[in-house]
This record gives structure tokens, C-alpha cells and sequence, in this order.
């Protein structure tokens, strides 16, 4: 009798631990609190460039000789809010690149920037290419860093840039029977965030 009392209290052991988890689980739910963090948002910043108000081909002309060159300047302006590298290359082909000269500067003071990309009071403080223009770089890699030293660009920064471009002295004999030209080539401007 004593095991068979034994045997019934050994079973109804289980039977109540799952009633009492049970009853236990009925009493946690009966009491909640709850906190949240509202608001939350995430959004990239930007990277955006730009020319002056009406800039446009930066040079052209014919019958051109040694004497000759010409000279155009743009002011370039970055208005991202992600601080960036800005560097310039030219992405078309060139054509008898080495028969030409191209002097690129970096500066300030443009006066009147507009449409004729005029000059007007423009104030050099480095030079950032004084080479055949068959070395420009033809790539971001490549390129020219946008400010002395491959500076950053903030918001707002702005730098001017004075091109100058002219026809390499050649003596060779009978070298300049035909026109020789650059062909149509394209500089770019390109920023990249940090």
C-alpha cells in the first residue's frame, strides 16, 4: 500500500509542476510594460558638382601657329554635403595630342564668370598640369587633384581654373601640310565622396 501511495504521489508530481507552469505563465502575461525609440530615420548625404552659371566649351579655334594661344577660365563649385575628392581628366580621345601644349592652373578672383569664360581678375596659386595634352589623364585614377595637394572639398568650396592651350614649335620639314587639330575632346570634372 505504501508503494502503491508512493507510485500515485509520483505521478501527480508532474501533472501539478505543469499545472503551476502553467498558472505561472497565465500570471506573467497579466503584467506588461513596453518602451520605444520612435523617429528613426537614415539617409545618405550627397556628392554634387558644378560650372558657373553659363559655362560651356572651354576653347576652340583654327589656323593656328606657334605664336598662338588661347585662354579660358571656369570656376568650379561643389555643393555636396559629403566631404569629397574632386579631380579632372579628359574623357574622350585626343587626337595629336603631343602637337599641343595645354597649361591648366588652379586659383581664385574670377570677376564676371560667364558664357565667354573670361578671365576677368583671376589670380593663380598653383599650377596643376604644363604638359603635351596627350598626358592629361584620361581617368579619375589619373587625374588632376582639384586642389593643391588632392584637398577635400567642403560644402560650398569653390575653386577657379585658367586653361590655356597652344601649338607646339615643330621645324620638322613639310610637317604641316594638312591641318593637324586635337580633335573634339571633353574635360570632366568628377567628385568622390571620402
Amino acid at each position: 500500500m505504501i508503494l502503491s501511495h508512493l507510485r500515485k504521489l509520483l505521478l501527480t508530481l508532474p501533472v501539478l509542476g505543469a499545472a503551476g507552469a502553467l498558472a505561472g505563465f497565465g500570471a506573467y502575461s497579466a503584467f506588461t510594460a513596453t518602451t520605444t525609440n520612435s523617429g528613426n530615420s537614415f539617409a545618405t548625404g550627397t556628392v554634387a558638382i558644378g560650372q558657373h552659371a553659363g559655362s560651356t566649351t572651354l576653347y576652340s579655334g583654327s589656323n593656328k601657329s606657334p605664336s598662338d594661344s588661347t585662354v579660358a577660365c571656369v570656376r568650379v563649385t561643389y555643393t555636396g554635403s559629403l566631404a569629397s575628392n574632386v579631380k579632372l581628366y579628359v574623357s574622350n580621345g585626343i587626337t595629336n595630342g603631343s602637337k599641343f601644349t595645354l597649361k591648366i592652373e588652379r586659383g581664385s578672383g574670377l570677376t564676371s564668370p560667364d558664357n565667354t569664360m573670361n578671365c576677368t581678375g583671376f589670380t593663380s596659386s598653383s599650377t596643376a598640369f604644363n604638359s603635351t595634352l596627350d598626358q592629361l589623364g584620361t581617368t579619375y585614377g589619373t587625374g588632376l587633384d582639384g586642389k593643391a595637394g588632392g584637398g577635400s572639398w567642403a560644402q560650398n568650396d569653390s575653386v577657379d581654373y585658367r586653361f590655356t592651350i597652344s601649338v607646339n614649335d615643330d621645324a620638322t620639314p613639310n610637317a604641316h601640310t594638312a591641318v593637324l587639330g586635337t580633335g573634339t575632346h571633353t574635360f570632366t570634372w568628377e567628385a568622390d565622396s571620402v
